[in-house]
């Protein structure tokens, strides 16, 4: 038998409330998060010459190797297959293109 108007709400089980918000909330949040994730793909970000340089100056430096900036911008320059300046997400992925 169903609950109805006014009684039906009075009549509830104790907790009803709070579960109907928790639930509410749940979705929210995993619609947030999936909104995120779909952003966080979007901003992949191209790097020019003078960015991978630095980086790659930070990368050696905090493993304590010797940083050679001709090596790395020749590595740049076989990296960015198009040849327009940027590495893209696709031309950084430096596993595939050693």
């Amino acid at each position: 038998m169903g609950w109805v108007g006014a009684e039906a709400v009075k009549n509830k089980p104790e907790g009803y409330k709070m579960s109907k918000w928790i639930t509410t909330a749940l979705i929210v949040c995993l619609c947030e998060a999936v909104q995120a994730a779909e952003e966080g793909e979007k901003k992949v970000r191209e790097l020019n010459k003078k960015q991978f340089v630095s980086a790659q100056r930070r990368l050696h430096e905090k493993k304590g190797l010797e940083f050679d900036q001709a090596k790395v911008e020749a590595r740049f320059d076989q990296l960015d297959k198009n040849g327009d300046g940027k590495l893209s997400a696709d031309e950084r992925n430096f596993k595939k293109n050693k």
